[in-house]
């Protein structure tokens, strides 16, 4: 004989059968969710700005024009910046660095992760707010005075003491200089890594307005001597795009080491690329100026003959 379900042994079962289908929809949603954003997102105008930004901050040695997605794959996604080595002589072919993202969100850049070379070390030695040496300066100036005056020059800049946007327009009105791709400003030097601490180490932090945008257009608008005021002013809106749940640490950066670095706004030197050794030399008589780290020079070819 047949016993019939009591009715609320019926209801009682229906309903374990929807929570059921529902945690699984939740779930299956979820999912989803989680890996359209990666194929999504990665693709949109944040990432690129979020992860080729911090490329460009970190790699300073380089310089990197133009970036690409491809469109996502099944666990992972590839955002290609193509550049060059930032050199005194001619442009060298285009090379492709890959910054690769996994499902969980995960950031791989094996060439990406410093400054390398000559303006690495240059860059790297900065300590910042070291005052004025006139035997470092007078040794800088021996070194260029002993070159043609003519020859570009990659060089880095550093002040006797951190400046602030102010000062720093002051002193670009005081040597007529203008802003500009050739012009990054160098907000916070590399701190000293101590390998039996558990603090990773960190990259200096090298701003150029140019850094935000994948294709750099002809018109694009850059400030003469007030230019630090625009690039200060980038620098803030590009941090206040990222949040805590980035991931920097394959570019030797971390959120509060960026966030720190503009809140506090200061300039502690300048990467120059390829300027006239004459120009540089120049900027060693101002008492602003520390030493000049010379890291490549060349002849200008196009100005020959």
């Amino acid at each position: 004989m047949n016993v019939r379900e009591p009715d609320w042994a019926y209801v009682a079962r229906s309903l374990l059968k929807v929570v059921a289908v529902t945690a699984a929809l939740f779930l299956a949603l979820s999912m989803v969710e989680r890996i359209s954003w990666v194929f999504i997102d990665f693709n949109d105008e944040r990432t690129a700005r979020v992860y080729g930004t911090a490329a460009r901050v970190a790699n300073s040695d380089k310089r990197l024009f133009y970036g690409y997605g491809d469109g996502g794959g099944l666990l992972e996604t590839t955002y290609t910046l193509f550049g060059e080595p930032r050199r005194a002589g001619p442009g060298e072919d285009g090379t492709g660095y890959e910054i690769t993202e996994n499902l969980f969100g995960t950031i791989r850049a094996p060439s990406l992760y410093g400054p390398s070379g000559s303006l690495g070390d240059a860059i790297a030695s900065m300590e910042g707010d070291l005052g004025v040496d006139r035997e470092v300066t007078e040794r800088a100036r021996k070194t260029i005075d002993g070159l043609p005056q003519t020859l570009d020059a990659v060089a880095v800049v550093e002040f006797a003491h951190a400046m602030t946007t102010e000062r720093l327009v002051a002193f670009k009105r005081r040597h007529k200089l203008c802003g500009g791709a050739d012009v990054s400003y160098i907000y916070a030097p590399a701190p000293y890594y101590d390998d039996s601490s558990d603090d990773p180490p960190l990259n200096a932090v090298v701003w150029n307005r140019n850094m935000t945008k994948d294709h750099i257009r002809a018109d694009l608008t850059y400030q003469c001597e007030t230019e630090p005021e625009a690039a200060l002013g980038e620098f803030r809106r590009w941090v206040g795009l990222l949040d805590e749940g980035d991931d920097l640490s394959e570019f030797e950066l971390d959120y509060d080491w960026l966030t720190d670095a503009a809140k506090a706004g200061v300039v502690h030197g300048l990467v120059v690329d390829r300027w006239k050794l004459a120009d540089l030399r120049k900027l060693l008589d101002d008492p602003e100026v520390r030493t000049v780290h010379l890291t490549d020079v060349a002849f200008d070819l196009g100005e020959i003959g």
